[in-house]
């Protein structure tokens, strides 16, 4: 898990797209259902383990619930990647 990897993290309420700190970079999308509830998609490649700590306290800061984490895209030695 110290390896570079790509994560979707799902936060119920909007973030600024020109958030700065660990969010930025990432590649953010709201959507909404028909109650007016906002949920937001952070997609984005984070270094290590100790970054996606970063992003997720970035948002705990920002009082946004976070609803998933997902790994998406892990790097492996196998794929030559330190």
């Amino acid at each position: 898990m110290d390896l570079p990897a790509v994560y979707r993290i799902c936060v119920v309420g909007p973030v600024d797209p020109r958030s700065s700190g660990s969010v930025a970079g990432m590649q953010i999308t709201k959507s909404g259902d028909s109650s007016g509830k906002v949920e937001t998609i952070l997609i984005g490649r984070v270094p290590d383990q100790s970054a996606l700590a970063g992003v997720l306290n970035t948002l705990y800061e920002m009082h946004l619930p976070v609803k998933s984490v997902e790994c998406l895209d892990a790097e492996s030695e196998a794929d030559g990647a330190l």
